[in-house]
């Protein structure tokens, strides 16, 4: 690992500008836990930040950026945001064959710091590449919205709103994943999980309804539509929610908001919701098909 050898009006403003922006408010793509500055790293390429724990499993695995699929061989790390300093972690080469041989050979994840370089204990790093049953399936980046750091932040925003919008404008639909539902569970008497659910969502909700409804500030249909969506996960031990008759008495509330973009909402609404993505990774990664 080496510091940065720029200097400190420069060091600064590389955090400032680049490293900060891409951790900011942001969440891990990979194990979904809030990026925090001393445990994050920022690949050096796309700019795209994770754990620096899950990202330097990955790393023995690939060399490309789960998001974007950038090659890359470095990343920023050890940030301090009090001080503004940052190490550049160089990664040594991959062995090509890791990915056929991880449980049988013992894998090196080396990497140089000044002065000197720190051996990892192998068995070690085979055990947790074993033990690697968070990695998630290469999904094909669909679209991008700016590298944070090279557009402001607001701009991206900006962008994906825009981009919501003519989800609707063009009646396109998205394409339910074979592996959501893996968030529909029992919440009943559960007031934690729907409290995390609520969290989850909300930020979606308002964004959406931003879209469709060119208001910003739609607080209470905001909160009108997460309890509606909570009524109906509480309801999914008795009755499919797939059911028209069904779904109709949870959306009919928001068709005087919506009106006929009602059912769109919804089935984004849950697409959403039944995936495993945070928003940022879930923008990207989404794929839609025309409405009929």
């Amino acid at each position: 690992m080496e510091s940065s050898s720029s200097s400190r009006p420069n060091r600064e403003k590389m955090v400032k500008k680049v490293i900060w922006p891409a951790i900011r408010g942001r969440s891990c793509p990979i194990c979904l836990k809030d990026l925090e500055a001393r445990e994050a790293a920022v690949l050096t390429d796309c700019r795209h930040a994770y754990c620096v724990g899950c990202i330097r499993k990955w790393s023995g695995l690939k060399r490309n950026c789960p998001l974007c699929n950038a090659h890359f061989d470095s990343w920023f790390c050890d940030i301090s945001l009090s001080s503004r300093t940052f190490y550049k972690e160089r990664l040594s080469a991959l062995n090509n064959n890791i990915a056929d041989n991880t449980r049988n050979d013992d894998v090196q994840v080396g990497f140089s710091r000044i002065g000197h370089r720190h051996r990892r204990n192998n068995r070690r790093i085979r055990n947790e590449l074993n033990s690697l049953s968070w990695q998630p399936r290469s999904l094909p980046w669909q679209r991008s919205f700016g590298r944070p750091g090279s557009v402001p932040l607001d701009v991206i925003a900006e962008r994906k709103l825009q981009w919501r919008a003519s989800i609707y404008s063009r009646r396109l639909r998205a394409v339910s994943s074979p592996s959501q539902n893996c968030r529909e569970q029992n919440i009943s008497g559960n007031i934690g999980a729907k409290e995390r659910i609520v969290q989850r969502i909300g930020p979606w909700i308002r964004r959406e309804l931003q879209a469709i409804l060119g208001d910003p500030d739609p607080s209470v249909i905001v909160h009108v539509a997460s309890s509606l969506f909570i009524a109906s996960l509480e309801n999914n031990n008795n009755v499919h929610s797939e059911q028209l008759n069904v779904e109709d008495e949870y959306i009919a509330p928001l068709r005087r908001f919506l009106d006929d973009r009602t059912s769109m909402f919804w089935h984004e609404l849950r697409c959403f919701a039944e995936s495993s993505l945070n928003m940022e990774t879930y923008d990207a990664v989404v794929e839609y098909e025309q409405l009929g």
